[in-house]
C-alpha cells in the first residue's frame, strides 16, 4: 500500500471551506476535524487558517472578481473547484507575502490531490493567472464606490438597513471585515492593568489601555501564541472582549456574601469576572454548563485563573438544574445561546451560516432559559439577560414577552451599574454596544425580581 501522502495548507482550507457550505457548522469545528484528517505543521496550520478567515471576511469581493474572470455561474462550478479558485485568489489579491506563481501552483496542486478530471487542472490554472494579469481591472471592480461591495449576504443587509440605516450598516459590515483586536482582561485577584502593562512592557509587547473597562489591555500588534505572553500560567488575564466583560459588571453591587450564578458559563470568561467583582464583598460564584468540551476549558480556566476556588459547576441544562437545585440567588448572568450577529467579526462564517428563521428558533430557546432561570432568583434580586446577537427577535421581543408573562420582573436601567465611558452605548435603559473597533455587538437588559 502506497504511503500517505500529506495534503497541503490550501488542500485543508479548500476541505474546510467545502464543508461549511454544506454543514453550516461553526467553522472552528470543521477546520479543527479536517486537522485531525490532515494534520499540519504549525506555520502551514496558521497559513490554512489565515486563507480560511480571510476569504470568509471577503468572500462577495472574490466572487465578483471571480465571475468576472469565468464565463459560465459560479454556483455551476464543482464546490472544490468553486472554493479552490477562491482560495487561489485570494491569496493574490490579498496576502502580499505569497508569491503569485505559489498562489496557482498551490491551487492546481489541490485539484489533483482531490483527483478531480485534468481539465480541471488547467481550468484553475488558466483563471487564476488570467487574475494575475487583470489585478488593476478586478480591484476596480470591488472598489467602485457607486457600488460598494459589504462582503454580508442580501437578507442580512437589508434587515440592518431597516433596523440601523444605510450609513450604520455599512459601518457594521466594514467592522465585521476587520480583525477584531486582542483584549485582555487582567485578573484583579492577582494583579493589576498598571502592573501587568509594565510586564508586557518589559517584554517587548506594546499595549494600550482599553476604553470602556480599568481592567482592559488592547494588544496593539501582537501575532504569537496567547499562552506565550508573560502571565498567562499564572492566571494574570484572560482573552475577553470589553463587552463581555461589563456584562458581569452589570450585577454590580454584589451583596456582602451574597450568592450569584453564571447560568450559561461556556468556558469560564464571564464566571472568572463575576469572582474577581465577588471577591471585594466575600460573595460566592457557581455556575451552569452542559456542554461537555466547553465544561472542560471551564476547569481548565478557572484552575489557572483561581488556582484556590472550586467554582461549583453544574454540568446539565440550566432547566435541569432549575429542578433540581434548592439553591437560590442574589443575582444571575444569563448570556444566552444565540446567532452571534454581534461578533461576526470574530467568527466571519456566521454570515453566511445564519438564515432568517434561525433567529425565531433562538428566540424560543432564550425564553425558555430566561424563564428557568427567574425560579432560581431570590426576591429583590437582580437577573441579567444578554446575547452577543444585533436581532430584534432575541433581544427586545425576548424581554418584551418575559415580562407579559412575569409581572413580578420590572427592567431596569443599566446606567447606574456601568462606567459613564460606556453610557454611550445604553438605549432604552438596555446595554447594546453596536460592533466598533474595542468592542464587539452586545445586548443585556436587567431585570428585578420583586421583593417580598
Amino acid at each position: 500500500m502506497p504511503p500517505r501522502q500529506n495534503k497541503s495548507a490550501r488542500f485543508v482550507a479548500i476541505k474546510t471551506l467545502c464543508e461549511l457550505d454544506k454543514s453550516r457548522e461553526p467553522i472552528k469545528k470543521i477546520f479543527t476535524a479536517q486537522l485531525v484528517e490532515n494534520p499540519l505543521p504549525g506555520n502551514d496550520r496558521q497559513l490554512a487558517s489565515k486563507i480560511i478567515y480571510g476569504l470568509l471576511r471577503n468572500r462577495e469581493s472574490l466572487d465578483v472578481m471571480l465571475q468576472h474572470l469565468c464565463s459560465q455561474p459560479l454556483s455551476k462550478l464543482k464546490p472544490f473547484i468553486r472554493q479552490a479558485l477562491r482560495v487561489g485568489l485570494y491569496q493574490i489579491m490579498f496576502l502580499d507575502r505569497i508569491p503569485e506563481s505559489a498562489a496557482v501552483n498551490e491551487s492546481v496542486k489541490a485539484v489533483k490531490a482531490a483527483r478531480l478530471p485534468k481539465r480541471l487542472h488547467g481550468f484553475v490554472n488558466g483563471v487564476l493567472r488570467n487574475s494575475i494579469r487583470k489585478q488593476k481591472e478586478l480591484l476596480e471592480l470591488i472598489e467602485n464606490p457607486a457600488l460598494p461591495i459589504l462582503n454580508h449576504p442580501p437578507w442580512l443587509i437589508e434587515r440592518w438597513v431597516k433596523q440601523y440605516g444605510e450609513k450604520e450598516t455599512a459601518r457594521i459590515c466594514q467592522q465585521n471585515n476587520e480583525q477584531a483586536v486582542i483584549s485582555l482582561q487582567v485578573n484583579t485577584c492577582s494583579t493589576d492593568r498598571e502592573s501587568y502593562s509594565k510586564t508586557l512592557h518589559k517584554n517587548g509587547i506594546s499595549a494600550h489601555n482599553g476604553t470602556f473597562c480599568d481592567t482592559t489591555l488592547i494588544l496593539d500588534d501582537f501575532h504569537g501564541d496567547i499562552s506565550s505572553l508573560p502571565g498567562f500560567s499564572e492566571g494574570l488575564f484572560q482573552v475577553q472582549d470589553q463587552g463581555a466583560r461589563l456584562l458581569a459588571h452589570i450585577l454590580s453591587p454584589l451583596i456582602q456574601n451574597g450568592e450569584y450564578l453564571d447560568a450559561c458559563a461556556g468556558i469560564g470568561g464571564k464566571t472568572s469576572t463575576l469572582i474577581q467583582l465577588a471577591q471585594r464583598v466575600q460573595a460566592k460564584v457557581s455556575a451552569v454548563e452542559p456542554e461537555k468540551s466547553r465544561l472542560e476549558k471551564f476547569k481548565e480556566n478557572m484552575i489557572r485563573l483561581h488556582p484556590l476556588l472550586n467554582v461549583p459547576i453544574f454540568p446539565g441544562r440550566l432547566q435541569d438544574y432549575s429542578i433540581s437545585s434548592s439553591k437560590r440567588f442574589h443575582g444571575i448572568l444569563l448570556d444566552a445561546p444565540c446567532s452571534g450577529t454581534g461578533v461576526i467579526r470574530r467568527h466571519p462564517d456566521i454570515r453566511w451560516n445564519r438564515r432568517v428563521q434561525d433567529f425565531k428558533h433562538y428566540q424560543e430557546t432564550q425564553l425558555d432559559l430566561l424563564q428557568s432561570a427567574a425560579t432560581l432568583l431570590l426576591p429583590g434580586g437582580i437577573l441579567v439577560y444578554a446575547t452577543c446577537s444585533l436581532e430584534a427577535e432575541e433581544n427586545e421581543q425576548v424581554i418584551e414577552q418575559f415580562l407579559a408573562l412575569h409581572p413580578e420582573f420590572t427592567l431596569e436601567d443599566s446606567s447606574s451599574a456601568l462606567p459613564t465611558t460606556a453610557h454611550y452605548h445604553i438605549t432604552n435603559g438596555y446595554f447594546s454596544p453596536l460592533p466598533q473597533a474595542e468592542i464587539d455587538g452586545f445586548f443585556s437588559a436587567i431585570l428585578r425580581n420583586k421583593p417580598l
